[in-house]
């Protein structure tokens, strides 16, 4: 039995060898099925190895550090959280990103910002 296909756009629930929306017709394209890949579902965008790591930020929420890693992992960008502090004790949640990939923004902003200053003089 095959699963059913829901219209991304009104969210109808649609027969699964249907290729058009049966309310509002718009084509259910491959995108849609239940078998898409999400993000969190990459493994090497949720490690980074703890040799070659840099501190990116620090957070006292945990739901701020996840959206933050979020943001960064739906770029391609490996990020990892350090674990979940114990309830009631202060601590701050550490975002881990590679040291390569790091350099690699920190030198195109470097340059961005240098070129905008050549601009401005």
């Amino acid at each position: 039995m095959e699963s059913e296909r829901v219209c991304s756009r009104c969210g109808t629930i649609n027969r699964a060898d249907a290729k058009y929306c049966e309310i509002c017709a718009v084509p259910l394209d491959a995108a849609t099925e239940s078998g898409a890949q999400f993000v969190e579902d990459d493994l090497a965008l949720r490690h980074v190895d703890p040799n070659n790591r840099v501190e990116l930020d620090r957070f006292e929420r945990w739901d701020e550090a996840e959206l933050a890693c979020g943001l960064l992992r739906f770029n391609n960008i490996a990020c990892e959280l350090s674990p979940m502090p114990l309830p009631g004790l202060p601590a701050d949640i550490i975002l881990w990103v590679s040291q390569r990939r790091c350099r690699t923004r920190m030198g195109t902003a470097r340059r961005r910002r240098a070129r905008s200053f050549q601009k401005e003089g």
